[in-house]
């Protein structure tokens, strides 16, 4: 199973819920805080063209924000 890589901010309460439903799903994943980190912030942009957050990057795929269609995305990514 792939390692999923989340761009996250700590206030953020998507980034947040993210997080839980990573844990609950048993997905592993490297974190990368926007606000501690100025180069995390640039390297989401050269990614994604965008500076929002949460994103979930697996293998060449990103899953911007997070609601109950990204859940299936990512849980499909992660069966492939």
């Amino acid at each position: 199973m792939p390692t999923a890589v989340i761009y996250t901010a700590p206030q953020c309460p998507h980034s947040k819920k993210l997080k839980e439903y990573l844990d609950e799903q048993d997905i592993s994943y490297e974190e990368k805080c926007i606000l501690t980190n100025p180069e995390t912030l640039q390297e989401l942009f050269n990614l994604t063209k965008q500076k929002a957050v949460p994103v979930t990057a697996i293998g060449d795929d990103f899953f911007i924000g997070f609601d109950r269609r990204t859940e299936r995305r990512i849980k499909r990514k992660m069966r492939d």
